[in-house]
């Protein structure tokens, strides 16, 4: 595959069309473990609890006689990605690796066109840099980029900067089918328009999904059988309290210092940025619009369940005794703890040459209240956005198109049945639960606003939780809803530049 791999070696550093947000109000990296990040999230979208309602035999509309006449396809990406995405030089053997390659050639056969990956930083520290090289892209002319691949928040960044095409306009397109989430587009559509999307075609997007796993064997010898847990699951009784239930009293001093310390059992584990799951694992949002399309901030924020959620989460993290929420990130990993929350993709990192069964389970719920379990993304996946300045629209968008359904047919195969559900889970019923963590992902309008709010979206939740500042919550909560607020009516504003 003749691929054109360009990493760029200069970039500008800041550019005054960023907000400032990324540059200097809060640098404070949301998937940062060091030091005491500040936090928070969520939203809700189109949900499917039942596995066996996923459609897996939709196909693509696209011409099967539909060429270009040669066109280059020059593509942005963050090279920092944290997971192999937007290509691979060569087959080796690794089904992921191979379905990238594979997808890569079939759209450029199909098209007659080349892909031309060109890789700079973009991750959450490196995101002014990044759209730095998209705005200068624009004004490069024939020798600018079609599309920009970047961190989560770029896209909307890239909007509101007005770098971004409204995808609605290229039919071929096709938003409505699954491999552009519901949830997503129903969340990413801004006045009638859509200006960056994700799903297949992001294999980040799966691995960023959050889950609930447990150590089947502590499990056992602690409170008995594990297949209680997949029975509260199906029977939409997985809930906090439960979830808590099952944590307490399971603090074991094993090294004998008589404090908890790292050599210690606990009930739970994780570190402050994943307490965004509990927000959004509890059907709550941030950013919302109304009825005029216009971004607001959403009741959830100010709900008296928002005041109660971190009342009980600050009182199980802090003072159970059960819970270990230091920067240690491998408690779990070496079977010091029955649960943890974390991203799925713990399961291939960390969980591979475990000693230990483990087990996953969604994001427990808020209560029997709620409908739906809730799966939070984290921040690490990709949006994809169309460039204003695109030298090759047409041919982008139909690519943008192409890439999206071979990642559908090729690549979340590869890596949602192979690399996740089967070769990292050791039973049917954890598979069975990647299923329905996967089908209840919902996307937070002001999770993909991050930058734009001055990070507002996730850090006033986690910051009252990380500082277990549950006394507190109301009067910070509204002081720094005002600041939101404000920085939302800016977002709107800049919306209404786009026409």
């Amino acid at each position: 595959m003749k691929l054109s791999i360009r990493i760029l070696t200069a970039i500008l550093a800041i550019i005054m069309l960023v907000p400032a947000a990324v540059s200097c109000a809060n640098t404070n990296d949301p998937e940062d473990t060091k030091g005491d990040a500040i936090t928070t999230a969520p939203e809700a979208g189109n949900q499917q609890t039942n596995p066996e309602e996923v459609e897996t035999q939709i196909t693509s509309n696209i011409p099967a006689d539909l060429k270009f006449t040669g066109e280059t396809v020059k593509i942005l990406y963050w090279q920092d990605v944290e997971n192999p995405e937007f290509f691979v030089e060569d087959t080796n053997g690794e089904s992921v690796n191979d379905a990238i390659y594979t997808r890569n050639e079939r759209v450029q056969d199909q098209f007659g066109i080349t892909l031309d990956y060109t890789g700079t930083p973009g991750n959450y520290n490196n995101q002014a840099a990044f759209i730095s090289t998209c705005l200068n892209s624009t004004q490069s002319g024939a020798d600018g980029h079609d599309i920009f691949a970047g961190y989560s928040m770029t896209g909307a960044t890239l909007m509101t900067q007005g770098l971004a095409q409204d995808l609605t306009q290229y039919p071929i397109i096709e938003l409505n089918k699954p491999w552009w989430p519901a949830t997503l587009i129903e969340k990413a559509t801004i006045r009638d328009g859509i200006y960056f999307t994700s799903g297949d075609i992001s294999t980040n997007y799966l691995y960023m999904m959050y889950g609930t796993f447990f150590n089947k064997d502590m499990f056992i010898d602690i409170h008995g059988e594990h297949s209680v847990l997949y029975d509260l699951v199906h029977d939409q009784q997985w809930t906090l309290d439960k979830f808590i239930e099952y944590c307490t009293g399971v603090f074991l001093d094993q090294n004998g210092d008589t404090v908890a310390s790292e050599g210690d059992r606990f009930g739970f584990t994780t570190i402050n940025i994943h307490f965004d799951a509990f927000y959004t694992g509890s059907e709550l949002s941030t950013v919302v619009t109304n009825e005029e399309g216009s971004l607001i901030l959403s009741e959830d924020f100010y709900s008296q369940k928002a005041t109660d959620l971190v009342t009980k989460v600050c009182a199980f993290l802090h003072d159970s005794g059960d819970s270990w929420i230091l920067n240690n990130s491998t408690i779990f990993s070496q079977s010091q703890a029955l649960f943890t929350i974390d991203r799925v993709h713990l399961a291939s990192r960390h969980l591979k040459d475990v000693d230990f069964n483990f087990g996953i389970l969604p994001i427990p719920k808020y209560d029997l209240n709620q409908e739906n379990y809730r799966t939070c993304m984290a921040f690490p996946f990709t949006t994809y956005v169309l460039s204003v300045a695109a030298p090759a629209a047409e041919a982008a968008a139909a690519t943008l198109e192409l890439l999206a359904y071979q990642s559908y047919l090729l690549v979340t195969p590869a890596l949602f049945e192979e690399s996740m559900k089967l070769r990292y889970a050791d039973a049917g019923d954890d598979s069975l639960m990647y299923d329905i963590i996967r089908q209840s992902v919902v996307i937070d309008l002001g999770r993909l606003l991050t930058t734009q709010v001055n990070n507002y979206s996730y850090s006033i939740f986690r910051s009252a939780v990380n500082s277990n500042a549950a006394g507190s919550w109301d009067s910070s909560k509204k002081a720094n809803g005002r600041l939101f607020e404000r920085k939302i009516d800016a977002v709107n504003t800049a919306i209404e530049k786009l026409g």
